[in-house]
């Protein structure tokens, strides 16, 4: 990790996150779930405000996202990728959207 003030990681498979460097944000290439929790609390402690997870490795921890629900930061929120096709990303963000603004929003997905 390194010392910049950069405060949004994305984490998952290289192929798919090293895009997200081009753009500024760091990355880190874990994928196993025991991993993926111990990268997050890393981040956790080195500041950082939004934690992206690949929506593949974040169904993998999806006990942890779930048992950080009321901690305000970091924001650790997973994202579709263009692999997988389980909708997990889009579920969790449409019920954080909702959680947020009290109302349900959106279609079926």
């Amino acid at each position: 990790m390194n010392n910049s003030n950069k405060m949004i990681a994305v984490i998952g498979e290289q192929t798919i996150v090293k895009i997200f460097r081009a753009i500024g944000y760091d990355c880190f290439y874990d994928t196993d779930p025991a991993d993926v929790v111990a990268r997050c609390q890393e981040l956790d402690a080195a500041g950082y405000k939004i934690i992206l997870i690949l929506e593949k490795t974040a169904a993998q921890i999806a006990k942890y996202l779930d048992s950080r629900a009321s901690i305000a930061y970091p924001i650790i929120m997973p994202i579709p990728d263009t692999v997988t096709h389980s909708h997990y990303g889009m579920q969790r963000l449409k019920e954080n959207m909702e959680k947020a603004m009290g109302i349900k929003v959106g279609g079926n997905l």
